[in-house]
């Protein structure tokens, strides 16, 4: 038997099925493949954001120092840095400052490089587990010392402020930084 078509995308038929049937039908799978396409890429999205994609395998989010923030992978170290100052300190006097490297990874931090505008320090291996102390004399200017260096205009900041040291080294998987704290100290005059 043979249907005659008055026009190639129309097929008119009886009964439950109707053209504006196959229509709604088909919208209905465009509509539906669209969510599950963005769906899809939504997940991959998250996946590669979230680092469980990357290349360098880092799966656990850490926090190292005060401000940076890494990824950790297992057998890693981890380097976390801290300063601490005296209570207060007088202009024209040097301080001590009391600089400590702490590995909480699970393997050796290599070559590592300690670096600020007053000093430098550098070690072979903090094991992890292992703390590095060590001390650093800072001399703190009194207010006509910073006149003369930066102009009448200047002043000397109370407290006195030190930024962090950087830190960096190598592990199983890179080169890795850090920073330490920041210090500030009350000048009594």
């Amino acid at each position: 038997m043979h249907f005659p078509i008055k026009h190639p995308k129309t097929f008119i038929m009886k009964g439950p099925i109707s053209l504006l049937n196959l229509e709604a039908v088909n919208m209905n799978l465009k509509l539906v493949s669209l969510i599950v396409v963005l769906l899809i890429a939504g997940a991959a999205g998250v996946y590669i954001l979230n680092g469980n994609g990357s290349a360098d395998g880092n799966t656990s989010p850490e926090t190292l120092g005060t401000n940076k923030t890494e990824t950790h992978k297992p057998g890693s170290a981890r380097i976390v840095a801290t300063q601490a100052g005296p209570e207060t300190a007088k202009p024209g006097t040097n301080i001590t400052l009391k600089c400590k490297l702490r590995n909480d990874g699970e393997g050796p931090a290599k070559n590592v490089k300690v670096s600020s505008q007053d000093f430098e320090r550098s070690f072979s291996v903090i094991g992890p587990g292992e703390q590095v102390e060590f001390q650093v004399q800072i001399y703190i200017p009194t207010e006509e010392e910073v006149k003369k260096d930066f102009g009448d205009d200047a002043t000397l900041s109370n407290p006195y402020f030190i930024g962090g040291f950087g830190v960096s080294y190598t592990d199983m998987t890179g080169k890795h930084s850090t920073n330490s704290n920041s210090v500030e100290i009350p000048l009594k005059t």
